[in-house]
């Protein structure tokens, strides 16, 4: 059962999304997919690894109408989000939605023993870990739809062609950034080798797999740290 305080935080972001139209129902999701293209990629991934496919059709399952005629095509997923490619925008649609490891998108915190550790985050830990995200990296990450009974998140995000940076310059890119490397109490090894601090600010996951550096510009950047707030809590 959610707090008080967490189900109030809810309840907001609801009310929130409908009054700016994001309040989705999984059948509205659904209609902007390739629904032959999902279809077809769902097989593929099976046939490739049986495995990862019957994951993947679980997750999609829900969202997809092999029937539908919509611009979204099925491209890849990860541990927390299933993505989409938006060629009309040339964006991603990257669809959180449980049961899958990471909940609506993973989330750092300290659990019970003080340890830091990376989980599974509901929507609105989500929901600020993708905002605090926004607000360090500025990599265009946008709000795309919440379901209407709270039982997923989209979000948009520019896609970008180039590559991925080596760990020497990501690092030397990090520290440039004003971040500095941070190994806090814990059993986790991304988050023992993989964490930064600025300020308030807490950032791990930071992998060359999750940055790119853009083709256009020769540009570094970050596209899907896990970004945390210290509070008086949390040190």
């Amino acid at each position: 059962m959610p707090s008080q305080s967490s189900a109030g935080h809810l309840a907001r972001c609801l009310a929130w999304a409908e009054a700016s139209g994001r309040l989705h129902a999984a059948c509205q999701f659904a209609a902007r997919l390739d629904g032959r293209q999902v279809s077809l990629e769902l097989f593929e991934q099976f046939r490739a690894t049986p495995e990862f496919g019957r994951t993947l059709s679980a997750r999609v399952d829900p969202y997809h109408d092999s029937d539908s005629c919509g611009d979204l095509y099925l491209i890849d997923a990860g541990g927390e989000a299933v993505v989409f490619g938006d060629p009309d925008h040339q964006r991603v649609i990257k669809l959180f939605a449980p049961p899958n490891d990471g909940g609506f998108g993973y989330v750092l915190d300290q659990g019970s023993n003080g340890r830091w550790r990376i989980r599974g985050g509901s929507l609105v830990e989500a929901l600020h870990r993708f905002a605090w995200f926004e607000a360090c990296f500025a990599s265009g990450l946008e709000l795309d739809s919440i379901g209407s009974r709270a039982d997923f998140l989209t979000l948009s995000q520019p896609f970008f062609v180039g590559r991925r940076p080596c760990e020497d310059e990501l690092e030397e890119w990090m520290k440039a950034c004003g971040w500095e490397p941070w190994s806090p109490n814990t059993e986790s090894a991304v988050v023992a080798q993989q964490t930064w601090r600025r300020g308030e600010f807490v950032a791990t996951d930071v992998a060359p797999r999750n940055a790119i550096i853009t083709e256009a510009d020769n540009k570094l950047r970050a596209i899907d740290f896990v970004v945390a707030r210290l509070t008086d809590e949390l040190q």
